[in-house]
């Protein structure tokens, strides 16, 4: 199970434990083991979860209004995918939900 301490997402199942999968800094999630740190993996901007390394830029995904998880590519529209509880991780419950989604997403299991 991964966790999330600090802006760091870490794969043990204490918080701050384990090695690191990625960080989340100023809604860009990247792979490196410092928050900022690493190359960019997508990012979140208004609910829409997208592809690029700067925010707001990039090929939409999915998004999360209202505590649902969608395919679409504006917020509130597409396939329900599930809810933001589907895909919480240990520690991250404080983040935003847009984020809480892409980290897991882009550094857990890949399933927009």
């Amino acid at each position: 199970m991964a966790n999330y301490k600090d802006g760091v997402i870490r794969d043990g199942s204490s918080i701050g434990l384990g090695n690191a999968l990625g960080n989340l800094k100023n809604g860009i999630i990247r792979n490196g083991s410092s928050p900022g740190l690493g190359s960019a993996l997508g990012n979140v901007k208004d609910g829409v979860i997208r592809t690029g390394s700067s925010v707001g830029l990039g090929s939409a995904i999915g998004n999360v209004k209202a505590g649902v998880v969608r395919d679409g590519s504006s917020a509130g529209l597409g396939k329900i995918v599930g809810k933001v509880s589907d895909f919480t991780i240990k520690g991250i419950e404080r983040e935003r939900d847009d984020e809480i989604v892409a980290v897991y997403h882009f550094l857990i299991k890949k399933f927009l």
